[in-house]
């Protein structure tokens, strides 16, 4: 690595990389401005909407309404998730209320808070001594990772965007005020240190970062780490003083964050898995390991079904598992003199843990990212030699190449992440919402639409539709999910056997089953079939289990309290062909009154 110092970098390499990281995210990324509101977006738009500027009303927006508000579920419970993000929450209302409320230029502010990302992470791999270039390519490889691409890509990560750039922010600011460095000759303690704005400008980015996502939390820690290092170094003692201001204002953020939340208990499983559970240290310890295949190793991180797959091909898991774990640990010890080893792996491990008990999420590897990065460059050193070192002149490409084949990696993942998976996503949410709002009927203030076989990706269809119609009071309450996430792939059947009652069955595969089905088990900690074993009454309806095998559930029934035939009722049937086609319901005359 280069001694020279960062802060002699000209601002020559860092325009041009601004123009080259925005270029990739173009490339890259740039495919999802032809998407809209997905999923919690819908959410968040309104609530943000409707929500003041105070404090309160920023916080009171911060929630997701599953199950009760966003869409009725009778076979889940009630459930709404409530945060203390206030200065996510009020930085993108006021993008929104600077672009109009527009969808597609909200996109462009979250490649904006990428490429702040991004420039940052480029500073501070500057600041530990990585040269130029690899510095730069690196950064290029944090741009690009296909596990950061949901988070760039949907609208509702900005807050993931935001605690990245706002903590690395705040480290960036504590190395210069502390003098954090690789390679620099020591100096006497207080002799690196800045002006005293830079210790100002770290709280105040502290602040804000704890202000946009819960995991900010363990910038102390990491700072911990960082001074560690600094004192190893024999630059000075390590600075008890600045720690314990740091962990001033996180207490302090615990006390402000209780009190607006009213003491809010933790989401229920499987939105977040509770300390008490007897399986809670296996799950956080699968997590972790899951989390890390998808840094290094680019599995794709599922909601849901992911972490029960791998753990079915347990070989393959564990051992890719440790040998990740082997690599860092080697790296750390052998430059546990350095910010490259210990930094970078306690980047990596003290902003992961506070997400291991949630479920899997890819977002969640954003703000780790950054310590996949520094511990990159302290891979590619002992790959190919530190600059200034007699090295074999094989070992100079070895960087190199490692770099090039990783960007060939990236972007054809990143298409194909993009293309398949997001771009198609967003399609069959799409595409159910325009079925639903488009009804031949018509829809009406009031109405009620009940949906069999609605996709699981299409949860926020009510709040869809009723941006799409300008209908506000609609009513979506599907009668199940489809057997699969992305709708129905085999053949299955909707019979209505009288105004108040129908069936729905299903051949190939089961309703009910699958990641569906685990979602369920762990929401109410009984199986579905066990839950309806008798008649279960529900708010519109009674559910009879009619047929079911060792797979899951093949026939169900619905009796309804009130006529299907009575005014402002819906009936839709998602199939192979249709993703929601309304089914006629003949209406006599004295329904029409």
């Amino acid at each position: 690595m280069s001694s020279s110092s960062p802060s002699r970098s000209p601002r020559r390499y860092y325009i041009l990389a601004a123009l080259a990281f925005g270029a990739v995210t173009a490339v890259i990324h740039g495919g999802a401005l032809r998407h809209g509101l997905f999923m919690d977006d819908f959410a968040h738009f309104n609530q943000l909407r409707e929500c003041g500027w105070s404090l309160r009303g920023l916080v009171d927006a911060c929630r997701l309404e599953l199950v009760g508000g966003i869409i009725d579920l009778w076979w889940l419970p009630e459930t709404t998730l409530r945060f203390f993000r206030p200065m996510a929450f009020g930085l993108m209302k006021l993008a929104y209320t600077l672009v109009g409320w527009n969808a597609t230029a909200m996109h462009v502010v979250s490649f904006g808070w990428h490429m702040a990302a991004c420039l940052l992470l480029l500073a501070l791999l500057r600041r530990l001594e990585v040269p130029p270039l690899r510095a730069w390519l690196l950064t290029t490889l944090f741009a690009i990772h296909p596990g950061n691409v949901a988070t760039v890509q949907w609208i509702a990560c900005q807050s993931e965007l935001m605690v990245t750039t706002f903590s690395l922010a705040a480290v960036l600011c504590i190395a210069h005020y502390r003098g954090w460095r690789e390679y620099a000759t020591p100096v006497i303690e207080g002799a690196a240190r800045r002006s005293f704005w830079w210790l100002v400008a770290a709280c105040a980015f502290f602040v804000a970062a704890l202000g946009c996502r819960e995991n900010a939390i363990m910038l102390p820690a990491v700072v911990a780490v960082g001074e560690f290092v600094h004192w190893r170094q024999k630059r000075g003692r390590p600075a008890l003083w600045l720690l314990g201001l740091l962990g001033v204002i996180a207490v302090g953020y615990l006390g402000v964050r209780a009190y607006y939340l009213s003491g809010a208990a933790l989401p229920p499983r499987p939105y977040v898995y509770p300390p008490t559970d007897p399986g809670f240290v296996r799950f956080v310890f699968d997590k972790f390991g899951y989390y890390l295949l998808g840094e290094f190793f680019l599995v794709a991180v599922v909601p849901i079904g992911g972490l029960p797959y791998l753990r079915e091909q347990a070989l393959v898991f564990y051992a890719g598992y440790a040998l990740i774990l082997a690599m860092i640990l080697l790296l750390a010890w052998q430059h546990r003199k350095r910010h490259s080893g210990l930094l970078g792996a306690a980047w990596l491990a003290m902003f992961m843990l506070p997400v291991l008990p949630a479920f899997e999420s890819p977002h969640h590897l954003y703000l780790p990212g950054v310590g996949w990065a520094i511990i990159m460059a302290g891979l590619l050193e002992v790959l190919g030699g530190r600059v200034g070192e007699a090295v074999r002149h094989r070992r100079r490409f070895l960087p190199g190449l490692a770099i090039t084949l990783c960007l060939v990696l990236f972007t054809l993942l990143d298409h194909t992440y993009t293309y398949f998976a997001l771009d198609t996503a967003q399609s069959v949410e799409s595409r159910v919402a325009d079925e639903l709002a488009t009804a031949p009927s018509g829809l009406h203030a009031g109405d009620t639409l009940y949906v069999a076989n609605l996709p699981l990706i299409a949860h926020y269809a009510q709040l869809a539709v009723r941006r799409q119609t300008g209908i506000d009071n609609l009513r979506v309450v599907p009668l199940n999910w489809a057997p699969r996430l992305l709708g129905v792939a085999t053949p299955s059947e909707l019979t209505i056997i009288d105004d108040r009652t129908v069936e729905i069955a299903i051949s190939g595969d089961r309703y009910f089953s699958g990641p569906s089905g685990s979602l369920i088990s762990e929401s109410t900690g009984v199986p579905l079939p066990k839950k309806i074993a008798e008649p279960l009454q529900c708010k519109d309806f009674t559910v009879q289990l009619i047929e079911q095998d060792e797979a899951g559930i093949t026939r169900l029934r619905y009796v309804f309290h009130e006529p299907l035939s009575r005014p402002g009722v819906h009936l839709f049937w998602g199939s192979r062909t249709r993703w929601a086609c309304e089914v006629p319901l003949e209406r006599t005359a004295d329904d029409a009154e």
